[in-house]
């Protein structure tokens, strides 16, 4: 069942900018309309269109929902010392990984879950939101690979929403492995989360961080990553 989809923080925040942007956009063109008689017809068009190239910019970028650019990733990812293998997809090699920011809270079914206690295995940590179209295609990919290699513990991130449409998407995808609610958005501030949702990072049994997708996971995607980890132990 499709949801209505709901505007990120940044959204508002964007729209804010853009607002400012396109007022300075007019009063240029006022100031071109004055000076004409100056230097030229043109002159004022000339001086509007960069800025209106900029507002129409800064607005797509206010404005993309979840899936925006799978491959643009925050700033503080230079810390883990990721090389692409693919577009959307990082590794680092065993002696050049970063132990995995501390991420604990209260699932969706009430219980408590901390990241470190699961130490000893490869966990998938995968933030995802119930109003993100590319979440709710890769679900299904998770909930099969989760059940392939029951030996890999995967834990969900439910991003800024309530609880409530998070639950019904769980029981609709039938979704077996638990989800950490980050109502705030507090935990991934923590993590190089992609500029847009869906990411997945894969953890060593060290606790550090091999491997990160940005944008929607498959089967085909995740599994040769798992097993290469598992190859390493």
């Amino acid at each position: 069942m499709e949801r209505a989809r709901r505007s990120e923080p940044g959204t508002q925040v964007g729209a804010r900018r853009v607002a400012h942007i396109l007022g300075d956009v007019l009063e240029t063109g006022r100031r071109g309309a004055g000076a004409r008689r100056r230097w030229g017809a043109l002159g004022g068009r000339r001086a509007a269109l960069p800025a209106l190239a900029l507002a129409i910019g800064a607005l797509g970028a206010g404005l993309t929902g979840c899936s925006g650019n799978p491959n643009r990733a925050d700033a503080s990812a230079g810390t883990f010392k990721f090389v692409q293998q693919a577009p959307g997809q990082d590794f680092a090699a065993p002696g050049h990984r970063a132990a995995a920011p501390a991420l604990s809270g209260t699932t969706l079914t009430g219980a408590k879950l901390d990241l470190a206690s699961l130490r000893g295995k490869i966990v998938v940590v995968n933030f995802w939101a119930s109003w993100c179209a590319p979440c709710r295609a890769e679900t299904p990919n998770l909930v099969k690979v989760a059940a392939a290699k029951p030996n890999v513990a995967i834990v969900g991130v439910d991003e800024r929403e309530d609880a409530s449409p998070a639950q019904a998407f769980v029981r609709d995808y039938d979704v077996t492995y638990p989800s950490v609610v980050d109502k705030l958005g507090t935990l991934a501030a923590r993590w190089p989360v992609a500029v847009a949702l869906p990411t997945t990072f894969v953890l060593d049994p060290k606790g550090d961080v091999a491997a990160r997708f940005a944008g929607g996971v498959t089967v085909d995607s995740l599994t040769p990553i798992l097993n290469k980890i598992e190859a390493e132990t």
